[in-house]
């Protein structure tokens, strides 16, 4: 009988024991419930940029291909030998200077040939002449000794023209590519000599939608960047508008005419073209910094402030973004002027966060950042 009195104490004391634990936790429960009821996290150090309107240079930009303002192959324009290369592949030359020369001996020798017939023929006619004044030649002998006089001028010009075809010569100032012909080479009429390039001034095409077409007017200034060099622009204009539309791309093709004096636009080269439209756009910007980009929608943070304590609440704002300059966005949809936005910190907070505005300076925000080696 001991043992079973000893049994049910003992289970007894167990359940109070039990009933104890559980009410000791559950009063820890409350107490954490309660005090997560009432936690407040702190504010969040950000720093906070106004939004506001710009003034924004309404542009265009395309690649074009660069291509000379004169720019021809030189060919042959008679039948001949190559006597002399008077150039180098690559090098610049002038209007008039002697590119090539080709063999011209028989055609020296027919010169002279028809030179000596030439002056007879004057000497005849000037024989004639006086005879017919004394009436003694007849107006026919004349005729034909005017007509042997012309026939023998018509001889020389022709080879005179010729041997000046022979010498083959560069029609204007420019730079001359790599030669096609070596001594020797017999060329044929439009054999192939070498390209021509007048390179100090030169055209750039670029192909512009028929929506933007009707914004272009010649004289607008167009800037080019050389290669990857973004800061190494090349001014010039629009010079020419086309006349018709592709019917396949819908595109226009506009010419720039742009100074090269040192040749850094090459003809055939691609280059970036950026036309200046004449009036600005107004826009409403903020910094690229402050925009959280996500697949259902750009957002930003808000700087609101409470009605009651003037505290900073984090508002996150659904917006639509416009284009980018340097380090701004466009917002045209869903911010106001003057609303103050998170530029930096927006990652870490959460819709109606309370929010500090930081002391650390911030970048410096523009439209057209440029690199500097630090």
């Amino acid at each position: 009988m001991k043992p079973f009195k000893s049994v049910l104490i003992s289970l007894g004391l167990l359940a109070v024991l039990l009933v104890v634990i559980v009410g000791i936790k559950a009063e820890q429960l409350g107490m954490m419930a309660e005090s997560g009821a009432n936690f407040v996290p702190p504010p969040e150090s950000v720093s906070l940029y106004t939004a506001a309107t710009q003034s924004w240079p309404q542009t265009y930009t395309a690649i074009g291909t660069v291509e000379a303002d004169e720019g021809i192959t030189i060919s042959a324009q008679v039948a001949g030998k190559v006597k002399r290369i008077a150039f180098q592949s690559g090098a610049q030359v002038r209007a008039g200077e002697v590119l090539i020369e080709q063999e011209s001996v028989n055609e020296k020798a027919q010169l002279n040939a028809a030179q000596a017939r030439l002056k007879l023929a004057q000497a005849n006619y000037q024989r004639l002449d006086e005879l017919r004044n004394r009436k003694i030649a007849s107006q026919s002998e004349l005729d034909t000794a005017v007509q042997q006089v012309e026939s023998a001028k018509g001889d020389v010009d022709d080879l005179r023209a010729t041997l000046e075809k022979k010498q083959i010569r560069a029609p204007f100032d420019g730079r001359v590519g790599i030669r096609q012909v070596d001594l020797g080479t017999d060329l044929q009429v439009g054999a192939a000599i070498v390209t021509l390039q007048a390179t100090n001034r030169v055209r750039v095409n670029f192909p512009i939608p028929q929506d933007w077409l009707i914004q272009m007017t010649a004289g607008l200034p167009v800037s080019v960047a050389v290669g990857d060099a973004q800061n190494s622009l090349v001014a010039g204009e629009i010079t020419a508008i086309g006349a018709e539309i592709n019917p396949v791309t819908r595109n226009a093709v506009v010419q720039s005419s742009l100074e090269n004096p040192d040749n850094r636009l090459i003809p055939g080269m691609a280059v970036s073209s950026t036309v200046t439209l004449s009036e600005p756009l107004s826009v409403l910007a903020v910094p690229s910094t402050a925009i959280i980009y996500a697949p259902f929608g750009d957002t930003v943070f808000v700087a609101d402030k409470d009605a009651k304590t003037g505290a900073l609440v984090a508002r996150q704002q659904f917006v639509r973004l416009g284009k980018t300059r340097g380090d701004y966005v466009e917002i045209v949809d869903g911010l106001k002027t003057g609303e103050q936005v998170v530029s930096a910190g927006a990652f870490k907070l959460f819709n109606k966060q309370a929010l500090v505005e930081s002391k650390l300076p911030t970048p410096e925000f523009k439209t057209e950042p440029k690199p500097t080696n630090s």
